[in-house]
């Protein structure tokens, strides 16, 4: 690509708050937020003797900003957010569709079209919630997430024609959601800064640890990782093939644009600042789209890709152009073939030196890698058990897996080598993974030749619950149980678990059996298959020691589940899988947790006293900012009638007055602080109890919760929690 302009906006910019809007539906303008609170428009299309650039004072902190047809007038609206107010701002007529005071504050804002509403709107993410606000400033949608909401964006994922929300947030989760279903949920290894969609079914995502990578529909293309920071990515096509490519901007000045089905990179350079945003538009009007760059100190450079005229007005031959993309095949494969080469003559001259009996340490052509996992109770961990099949030793283990370790990678070298090796992990989530194993064998530890297997491993999703066996049913002693295992010694008092889950499936017996034997380590035996028999497994969690409980009564025409545990997160997650795993779309269920109800019950209270704190702080603050008013107004009053000691006397007061303003805003600003700790238990309470339904009833339930929340009914809220769907249809 080449630089097509260069100038500045004389501003320090905020890290990925530009955009480029059509506020009078014509002429391209780039709107940036600036760390003093104001936002910066920039229109090199003079009309009405209007200035190149102008300044809205907001006088808050820029968190976003976002640009579209909100009022369907045919010209874009301004949507701002700040830490706690999102406006809607007509910058052609120089009004405010609406002003909004977001209790669980603004962190992204988006606009686009959410799937059950007839058209696009203002859509934002908060402290654990994302809600939805049409030109009147009404809510026309809100759900709850699993954390913070740290990057929107809008992507038709399964190429149904209807755009599917994408939603990251600072669990380390990517969600799909179309309306309040959860399509799909992808488990990342950082808080996830950016998603952004490129090309049909295909959508970017980056990482707070510098991970930039591209999925399609669900499954991931290709990533990269880079010790750098991601500030900014977008969408442009580079090199006017007409598919666009993903470019992103770094905290080191670089700009990089790489292949949207390779990750190879297509173009490189370095800015002279770092990159604060990247936007593409055709900013001069000539029917061209122009990448450009914003960088933090307010520089704007646009960037337009070379194609056959320019090529040969730069002197460069159009050969180069055409072949390009055959030159990268070309150089691809002959990467490959001298890998292969170097391989195939280490095999030949090891072969060559064994028979020879010069070279020492071949191992025998029949050896076999074992590799298991099991629990370990003592240590509160798994274990990965590596072992040959002969007398040859292990000489180091490296392991790749996401989730599983810190930087995605562990090493391991036995001292002294081994011909068994065991590995212990202990992930802080319950994910399934998948491992690379790769170990170094040998015939001893000073052999000078190894032979390295590879073996790919995976990680059930609830490796972390040792299977201690059935759980003891005097009322069922004539059905038959299964889930017979090896309990290690472990002992749980399944009678003290409070929680309890209910849930009726129109699934056999051996279907809910074979997912838990692919989720769980230890289980063994065949499948149920007689008509009436039961399943019946206690797990304990290697983490806290807590026993959970699985029991299944196989029935006509629907199966009685019931999962028992003290935490209702782990018991969603179960059902959320289990329901994956057999492809269940709805499902209701009856749940109860008194321990966590009671703690629940606890929040809801502190919500109380800090909405009733901080009505009350604002009414305060409102008096003492009138009398300042009239302070001001009788000082000046005095210095015009040449009393200076009673202007004197008036401005000290009014100093009292300001440190006393000062010392309630830091009042106020502490009390909103721990009600947003409080709305984030709230808000994580609803996911929480929706989770343990599925489809329709767990879009039932967050809806009926929200209004109940609104109209302060707690005793509705509890009977929604506990009983799901049924009691979402009555609220």
């Amino acid at each position: 690509m080449n630089a097509s302009f260069n100038f500045s906006l004389g501003q320090s910019i905020v890290k990925d708050v530009v955009v480029v809007g059509y506020y009078d539906g014509q002429h391209p303008t780039l709107t940036a937020g600036t760390n003093v609170g104001k936002v910066l428009l920039h229109c090199p299309h003079q009309r009405d003797d209007q200035p190149e650039t102008r300044l809205l004072t907001i006088n808050k902190k820029m968190q976003a900003l976002c640009a579209g047809p909100l009022h369907r007038k045919g010209y874009d609206v301004l949507m701002i957010g700040t830490p706690q107010t999102l406006v809607a701002y007509d910058v052609e007529n120089n009004q405010d569709l609406f002003y909004k005071d977001i209790h669980d504050g603004v962190n992204v804002v988006a606009f686009g079209p959410v799937v059950s509403i007839s058209s696009p709107v203002c859509v934002l993410g908060g402290n654990c919630s994302i809600q939805a606000f049409d030109a009147e400033g009404t809510e026309v949608f809100w759900t709850v997430t699993g954390d913070n909401v740290s990057a929107l964006s809008f992507c038709d994922v399964d190429d149904d024609m209807k755009h599917e929300l994408l939603v990251g947030t600072e669990d380390y989760e990517i969600r799909i959601l179309r309306h309040e279903t959860v399509v799909k949920e992808i488990a990342e290894t950082d808080i996830v800064t950016h998603l952004h969609p490129i090309n049909k079914c295909k959508w970017a995502y980056a990482l707070w640890n510098g991970t930039v990578g591209i999925y399609e529909r669900t499954s991931r293309a290709w990533r990269i990782k880079s010790r750098n920071k991601v500030c900014s990515v977008t969408n442009y096509d580079s090199n006017g093939d007409g598919v666009d490519e993903l470019v992103t901007g770094w905290d080191n000045g670089k700009l990089e644009v790489r292949h949207d089905s390779k990750g190879d990179v297509l173009f490189k350079e370095y800015l002279d600042a770092p990159i604060a945003a990247l936007v593409a538009a055709d900013y001069r009007l000539d029917g061209k789209s122009t990448l450009m760059s914003v960088t933090f100190e307010g520089g704007v450079k646009g960037w337009l890709p070379v194609t056959a005229d320019t090529a040969r007005a730069a002197g460069v031959p159009e050969t180069t152009a055409d072949t390009g993309a055959e030159n990268a095949q070309y150089r691809d494969l002959l990467a490959q073939k001298q890998e292969l080469t170097a391989a195939l003559k280490s095999y030949e001259d090891q072969i060559s030196g064994a028979r020879s009996g010069k070279q020492a340490g071949v191992i025998p052509t029949d050896t076999v890698l074992h590799a298991g996992l099991r629990c370990n109770v003592q240590n509160g961990n798994v274990e990965l058990s590596l072992t040959t099949s002969n007398f040859s030793v292990i000489r180091a283990v490296v392991i790749f897996a996401e989730h599983l370790f810190d930087g995605e990678s562990c090493m391991l070298h036995p001292v002294p080598p081994s011909s068994s090796v065991i590995v212990q992990i202990a992930p802080a989530k319950d994910v399934e993974s998948k491992m690379l194993v790769k170990a170094m064998v040998g015939t001893s530890g000073s052999s000078s030749v190894y032979h390295v297997y590879e073996q790919e491993y995976t990680m059930p999703k609830f490796a972390m619950y040792h299977y201690v066996g059935p759980v003891p049913d005097p009322s069922r002693s004539n059905s038959s149980s299964y889930g017979q295992g090896r309990d290690g010694g472990a002992q749980v008092d399944a009678s003290r678990i409070d929680g309890k889950c209910e849930v009726l499936l129109a699934e056999k017996a051996h279907r809910i059996w074979n997912w838990m034997c692919k989720a769980f380590l230890g289980l063994e035996g065949d499948a149920p298959t007689a008509p009436g028999c039961s399943i019946s497994a206690c797990f304990m969690c290697l983490r806290n020691k807590r026993p959970v409980t699985i029991q299944l009564v196989d029935g006509q025409p629907l199966s009685k589940l019931i999962i028992q545990s003290d935490e209702m997160e782990v018991v969603g997650e179960m059902i959320q899988h289990l329901c994956e795993h057999l492809g269940v779309q709805d499902i209701d269920s009856k749940a109860n947790f008194p321990n966590e109800m009671e703690e629940f019950k606890d929040v809801l209270v502190k919500v109380d006293q800090f909405n009733a704190a901080r009505l009350k702080l604002t009414a305060e603050m409102c008096d003492v900012s009138n009398l300042v008013k009239t302070l001001i107004v009788k000082a000046e009053d005095y210095r015009l009638l040449g009393d200076m000691p009673k202007m004197k006397k008036t401005y000290t007061q009014l100093a009292q007055i300001n440190q006393d303003l000062l010392m309630e805003y830091k009042k106020r600003s502490q009390n909103h602080n721990e009600l947003l700790a409080q709305l984030k238990i709230v808000n994580l309470m609803i996911q929480k109890a929706a989770n343990l339904r599925v489809g329709n009833a767990k879009a039932r339930v967050i809806t009926a919760s929200r209004m109940a929340i609104k109209q302060n009914n707690v005793h509705e809220l509890f009977q929604i929690l506990r009983n799901g769907g049924e009691a979402a249809k009555h609220a």
